[in-house]
């Protein structure tokens, strides 16, 4: 079943998501195709991309740089990964990540369970085109309450 579910996403399903400050989310692997065990995206974000500081009720997430660096700021922490590091956030715990760089980044981002994945929805295209920034936002705003997300103010980073 997995195997055709990812076939059929390869074959022209939507997989492209738009995050807030300029960045682009491509789903890699869905939580049907892992039975809800995971749900996991590429990020690519610009300089300065990067969500607002939030909690996840019920998911881990694990981050690992491919290109590029990012800073995470993990319960009060700040950290720059570069590429080939990671960095582990547990459900309840603030955090956002930010592209500090000149450059644009690269990351996978593993979600664990995956039943978060319906939330980046509020990033789906709009006609075609990338949503605007105050459109992602007030999606953002109205879907985090179904999926256990709690947004606790703008980056800190």
């Amino acid at each position: 079943m997995a195997t055709a579910l990812l076939q059929e996403r390869r074959q022209g399903q939507e997989s492209v998501r738009f995050g807030p400050g300029g960045g682009t989310y491509r789903v890699v692997t869905t939580s049907r195709e892992t039975t809800g065990r995971h749900f996991a995206f590429e990020a690519t974000e610009p300089p300065g991309g990067g969500p607002p500081l939030h909690t996840h009720a019920t998911e881990d997430e694990y981050y690992a740089v491919l290109d590029g660096e990012f800073t995470f700021y993990i319960d009060g922490c700040v950290t720059a990964v570069a590429a080939g590091g990671s960095a582990f956030v547990p459900r309840g715990v603030p955090h956002c990540f930010k592209n500090c760089s000149t450059r644009g980044a690269r990351m996978l981002i593993l979600f664990t369970p995956g039943q978060i994945e319906g939330f980046f929805d509020y990033g789906l295209p709009v006609n075609g085109e990338r949503p605007s920034e105050d459109r992602l936002i007030e999606r953002i705003v109205e879907f985090a309450p179904r999926f256990g997300i709690e947004v606790l103010g703008p980056s800190p980073l």
